[in-house]
């Protein structure tokens, strides 16, 4: 999705990684904007309205949204505490393994209504309620505590999405079964090497399959080819470096496996509609003047 000027900056108070709250901020309601952290709404009331990329949700009591880096969004007609949002880094969960391997299945899923007759369902929200109780304890592990608590949330729902997608497929078989696990290794095998210049052929040779049968399990799987797939893993990576130790936009364009700077901020503002240092500017800007009040 591409980004413009509709930037909503995140300020996360001493140093926490994670932010727990139940106001949203008026300057945003009614109003499209992105923000490069991942959020979950979970809608305490009904008559809540969210759109995502376009696509408009309305809501029910514990039905519940989750916001990627870089979607478009808006939340309409709020009252106050209408929502339970939580916003966070999203590395912080693809750092784990098991949830990087199906991201693009996660993706996939932005809207889950509340099922009271699903235990699962109820296990999810419950978890998210949890991380509303915490919020308010004063404990010295309160944000460990959140985290825990944020991957077992995401940790259900990769199941509810996983069973959700299974239950589209009729006759979803052994062999369909196997390949997604394959596709999924392929996901994670992509993104931690994707700095390196990796081809169709060398990938689908490391998986011991050939090269046209990858492709095509690949696009089934995550809907992206194979170079849109890698080039994106690569802006992801170069989006993470700018939110690091200060370096030259060259070094992290090469760091992130493209071959020229030209070809890095072409790539870039195609994909994100702005240009890295413009990019740079809007996330690194607030932290500095942050970090300079301090």
């Amino acid at each position: 999705m591409q980004l413009d000027s509709y930037y909503e900056d995140l300020s996360f108070a001493e140093g926490r990684k994670i932010i727990v709250s139940k106001n949203i901020d008026a300057d945003y309601v009614n109003s499209i904007h992105w923000h490069p952290y991942a959020e979950i709404l979970l809608s305490l009331q009904d008559g809540n309205t969210v759109t995502i990329n376009f696509n408009k949700y309305d809501l029910k009591p514990n039905d519940l949204v989750i916001v990627y880096p870089g979607d478009l969004h808006s939340v309409e007609n709020v009252s106050e505490e209408s929502f339970l949002i939580i916003q966070f880094p999203i590395n912080l969960i693809t750092v784990m393994n098991d949830i990087n391997r199906i991201l693009p299945v996660l993706y996939k899923t932005l809207y889950c209504s509340y099922d009271p007759c699903n235990v699962e369902n109820d296990r999810m929200i419950l978890t998210l309620k949890q991380i509303d109780v915490l919020r308010k304890s004063e404990h010295p592990f309160v944000e460990v505590d959140t985290y825990s608590l944020l991957l077992t949330f995401f940790s259900l729902f990769g199941q509810y999405c996983i069973n959700s997608n299974n239950a589209h497929n009729s006759g979803y078989t052994v062999t369909q079964y196997k390949s997604s696990r394959l596709m999924a290794e392929a996901c994670l095998y992509i993104s931690h090497n994707c700095a390196e210049p990796l081809t169709l052929d060398s990938v689908a040779h490391q998986l011991g399959i050939s090269k046209s049968y990858f492709s095509h399990l690949f696009k089934d799987y995550t809907q992206m080819t194979f170079i849109d797939y890698l080039i994106r893993e690569r802006i992801n990576r170069a989006e993470t470096l700018f939110l690091g130790p200060k370096k030259r936009i060259l070094d992290i364009a090469i760091e992130c496996g493209f071959s020229s700077i030209s070809s890095f901020n072409r790539t870039f503002k195609k994909i994100k509609g702005i240009s890295p240092t413009a990019f740079r500017e809007a996330m690194i800007q607030p932290i500095s003047k942050e970090n300079m009040s301090q």
